[in-house]
Parts: structure tokens; C-alpha cells; sequence
């Protein structure tokens, strides 16, 4: 009974967000409907995502905001029943293109940004490196369900297919979401935001984390693809971008509005998505691209609506960047809460010392070979300040870093204007 409860009212909390949208009922993000189904399923996980973000947007002014390139492996699963939804390569190729051109401000329409925004447009540096494509033949639907989101997508068990690995990859699970029960309208995708902060209270870090990714439907992966989604003779124009947004949410971001507004879609202008560049936004943008909107009047340095944005509901035509806030959030989210995402060789490690072992309990060895004697090696933790430091007097260096809490850190070592840095992690 308890079960049916949820449904209903998560049928409820979606008909509210469908409503909201006003002249774009049809398409949306499912990331409102993570946070309020998981918050209804799992009392506590909002205010523990609330943490999170509000965590890695402070960790952001930090040290290691830095130029190096982030590299992420990607696993993509093909969950379908037709061939139609069996996306070939060649539409998964372009994805990644569009996906990796986004993060790198490389995309063509990069350009068409107004003036207005021209100083806050940013390159992410994060690159993303499709390792292996899943495919898997299904007889299963999915769609919301009596205990939340479509995850069985996520499970051999329930027809789809189970994550690989989720702490060293982002998986990307492409199937054909069904509509909205008894409603109508369609989810694009859905992402779960950064969890499994050690400040986070004991026993909410749900869902689990072979849950843990991006779900996109497969008529809009990709720029490419022949599959045009239409609900309600309205159809999308997909350009890839839907993905683009979701991992955007897999990294931290929220939406440019603050996903506020209450439940029936009322004026945002009062919530806040975090990032200082963005400017105040009163609700979600309608689809298309209207240069013209400007739903909350600022008393100072008033801007129109971003719909250039990826984290708006803008046309995804006119998206086009990710602002220097939003950047440094999403490293810092790559550098913290995802950090086992992040490719070794991504963070620019000399090759030239090692360090063991790793993790660790007590002490690290440092062995080096190139170093510069008189030159400093650093222990910083997720703050940036320096727990310690040590001299180089030598090509082998011992820490003793029993007093040290459990937790991440980050070695660093500076030579001629570059920065090196290894991860350590420490445990009991």
C-alpha cells in the first residue's frame, strides 16, 4: 500500500512539472523527479544532494582549478527492443563528438553566444573516451514504476544491463523511455548528482551505486540519428545536447533557474542554482530560442534569460556554452565527490616519481629521480590546506601520516611553473 502511496504521488509531483512547463509540456529533464522521487523513497537524500552541491561549489576556488585536460572513460549501453532502437556506431561516434566539442567549447555554434555572456563563456577541459559499447536485445519497458525512475535499465535482472564498474566509468544507458503514465509528456533523460560525501549522514547515500549514471532516450543521442521523438505532434529537435545536459547534472550542475518555483511552476526568481555567472532566472525556458526573455528584473546588473545555456530547457540549437562557474564546479565535482572517474595521465603526473603505498595507512614513500633538491612536496586535503610537507633532499622521500584523518588527499609537487599531483587515499 505503502508503494501505491509513492506512485501516485510521484504521478502528482510529475503532472505539477508537465504543468510548469507551460508551452513545452511534452519534453523535459527527469532530474526534478530524482531528487523528489528518491526524497520520497529515501527520506534525507535532497538535503544530502543539497550538501553535496553546496560541498564541491565551495571546493571549487580551490588549488586545483587548473588547465590540466580531465579525462573520463565512458561505457555505453544499447538497451533495446528494436532495431530502430538499436543505435548503430556511427550515431554513437557522434555523440561523443558533440559531447566531448561541448565540454571543450569546440561545438561549431559556439560563436552565436550574445556579447552579454561572450566573458563567461568557458572551456570545461574535461574530454570524455568511450571505452566499451553494450549492447543488450530487451523485452522490458521502461518507465516509471511503483518505486521511482526507470533503473531497471540499469539491471540484467529487471532486462537491461548492469553498470560496469560506476566508480572508475560513467555509464550512459540509451533506451526508449516510455511516456508518462496516465499523463503524457516525455522524459529526455535523467542523471544522478554527486553522492557519497563523507560528511554525509550514515545510511542516505541511496540509490546504490550500480544506479549511478546517465539514462538518455534513444531518440535524442546523438545529432545524427533518423529517430525524431513527437509527443503530441510536437516534435524535438535533438542535436545531442539532452546528453550533454544530464552528465552536466552527473557532474554537480543544476539547472540554470534553481529548480525552484514550487510545485505548480511558479516564479524561480527567488532560488538560486549556485553559480554566480548565471543570471537569476524565473523558470525553465519554454523550448525554442528567445533572445528576448528576461523573466526576473534585477535591481543591479540585470541580464536576460540564458538560453545559450545547456542546463536551460532551451532549444537545444541555441545551446551553446557552460559558464566559468559552472566549470569550475564540475572539476571541482571531478576532483572530490568523482574523483575515481578522473584517468590517472589526466592530471598531468610527471612520470618521474611514484608513490606506495597507496592506499595507505600510516606512511607513503615517495621515490623520485628528476626532482630539483630544495624543491617542496605538499599534502593538501579537499580544503587545499597543507596538512604536509617535505623537503627534497633526495630520490626517496617518507611521510608519516598516521595522524591523519581517513579521507582523500592530494600530493602536490611544483617545478618550473608546473604542478604534479597523485591522489592518496587514507584509511584506518
Amino acid at each position: 500500500m505503502k508503494q501505491l502511496f509513492y506512485f501516485f504521488i510521484i504521478i502528482i509531483i510529475t503532472s505539477f512539472t508537465m504543468v510548469g512547463q507551460q508551452s513545452q509540456p511534452n519534453f523535459y529533464c527527469g532530474y526534478d523527479d530524482v531528487i523528489k522521487i528518491n526524497e520520497l523513497l529515501f527520506p534525507g537524500y535532497k538535503t544530502n544532494v543539497d550538501q553535496s552541491f553546496r560541498y564541491a561549489e565551495a571546493m571549487s576556488s580551490f588549488h586545483y582549478r587548473n588547465t590540466d585536460v580531465l579525462k573520463v572513460k565512458v561505457v555505453i549501453h544499447v538497451v533495446y527492443k528494436t532495431e530502430m532502437e538499436n543505435l548503430n556506431d556511427t550515431i554513437i561516434q557522434n555523440q561523443m563528438e558533440v559531447l566531448n566539442k561541448a565540454f571543450r567549447l569546440q561545438n561549431e555554434n559556439r560563436t552565436e553566444i550574445r556579447d552579454i555572456f561572450k566573458d563567461i563563456q568557458s572551456d570545461a577541459g574535461i574530454e570524455f573516451e568511450l571505452q566499451e559499447v553494450i549492447r543488450v536485445k530487451t523485452n522490458a519497458n521502461f518507465a516509471l514504476t511503483l518505486t521511482g525512475l526507470p533503473d531497471a535499465v540499469k539491471q540484467n535482472s529487471r532486462g537491461g544491463s548492469d553498470a560496469i564498474n560506476p566508480e572508475n566509468f560513467l555509464n550512459i544507458w540509451v533506451c526508449r523511455i516510455q511516456p508518462i503514465p496516465f499523463i503524457g509528456g516525455q522524459i529526455l533523460g535523467y542523471a544522478y548528482p554527486p553522492s557519497g560525501l563523507a560528511n554525509w549522514p550514515e545510511g542516505t547515500a541511496a540509490p546504490s551505486q550500480n544506479l549511478d549514471g546517465v539514462v538518455i532516450d534513444f531518440r535524442v543521442f546523438g545529432s545524427n540519428n533518423p529517430n525524431i521523438l513527437t509527443v503530441n505532434g510536437q516534435s524535438h529537435d535533438a542535436q545531442g545536447r539532452t546528453t550533454v545536459h544530464e552528465v552536466g547534472h552527473y557532474l554537480g550542475l543544476r539547472h540554470i533557474w534553481g529548480d525552484g518555483g514550487g510545485i505548480f511552476g511558479g516564479n524561480s526568481c527567488a532560488e538560486d542554482d549556485g553559480m554566480a555567472d548565471t543570471p537569476n532566472q524565473g523558470a525553465q525556458s519554454p523550448g525554442g530560442c528567445n533572445k528576448s526573455a528576461n523573466t526576473c528584473i534585477d535591481q543591479q546588473n540585470d541580464k536576460p534569460d540564458m538560453i545559450e545555456n545547456y542546463m536551460d530547457y532551451s532549444g537545444e540549437v541555441c545551446q551553446n556554452t557552460f559558464t566559468k562557474d559552472q566549470v569550475n564546479l564540475m572539476r571541482s565535482v571531478l576532483m572530490n565527490q568523482r574523483s575515481t572517474l578522473v584517468s590517472a595521465y589526466s592530471i598531468d603526473i610527471e612520470k618521474s616519481w611514484t608513490v606506495y603505498p597507496n592506499p595507505t595507512t600510516d606512511q607513503i614513500f615517495i621515490k623520485n629521480e628528476l626532482w630539483s633538491i630544495g624543491n617542496r612536496v605538499l599534502l593538501k586535503n579537499v580544503t587545499g590546506a597543507v596538512v604536509l610537507e617535505a623537503m627534497v633532499s633526495g630520490n626517496l622521500i617518507q611521510m608519516d601520516i598516521s595522524q591523519l584523518s581517513q579521507g582523500l588527499y592530494f600530493l602536490e609537487y611544483h617545478n618550473q611553473g608546473k604542478t604534479s599531483i597523485q591522489k592518496i587515499i587514507i584509511h584506518d
